[in-house]
């Protein structure tokens, strides 16, 4: 009996279990805030928001093996009256290092881009999701890597006019696998 234990114990340790977990980002980013934008275009532009550092406590026994990034951010102008033209990008960003050094190319996730001349009559939303590439999932695996976005684009107003952005979903999706042992 002693030996099938063991035998028992050795196959489930071999054995790893598939398992899907989200991580609600919102809840490290900045959920919303202003910039202006005017004849000149967006100030500043681009428009940052974070990077902020997010940490956990990597577990051996996970693997990760994919991930996804979604965000909803909505764009509401601040001051009655102003008509607006051009467009509004927001841009995930993930990576293993913070300030500056996040919002490069290579730690880019996804990218949403709208028109924004509906935006004196009601709110504008964009949208975007994609892929982790290996270095992206490497950062979170090391329990330690930093999220932020980029608001930028080609918006203009004919007067000085406040934007208000609200994120509503910033969201990462994981896969991978887990040993019981």
């Amino acid at each position: 009996m002693k030996r099938q234990f063991w035998l028992l114990a050795l196959i489930l340790s071999a054995c790893s279990f598939p398992f899907n977990y989200s991580i609600n980002l919102l809840d490290y980013l900045e959920v919303e805030g202003t910039f202006q934008v005017g004849a000149g275009g967006i100030d500043p532009n681009p428009k940052d928001v974070g990077p902020v550092q997010v940490s956990w406590n990597p577990d051996p026994r996970v693997s990760l093996s994919g991930a996804t990034l979604e965000f909803r951010v909505c764009f509401t102008s601040q001051t009655s009256g102003a008509a607006f033209s051009g467009t509004l990008a927001y841009t995930a960003y993930l990576g293993a290092q913070g300030g500056s050094g996040l919002f490069v190319p290579a730690n880019k996730v996804a990218e949403g881009t709208r028109n924004i001349s509906g935006l004196g009559s009601g709110s504008v939303c964009v949208e975007g999701q994609a892929n982790l590439t290996p270095a992206q999932l490497q950062a979170i695996q090391s329990g330690n890597f930093y999220v932020g976005a980029r608001i930028s684009g080609t918006a203009q107003s004919a007067q000085e006019a406040i934007i208000r952005y609200r994120g509503e979903v910033f969201r990462l999706n994981l896969s991978g696998s887990v040993r019981p042992f």
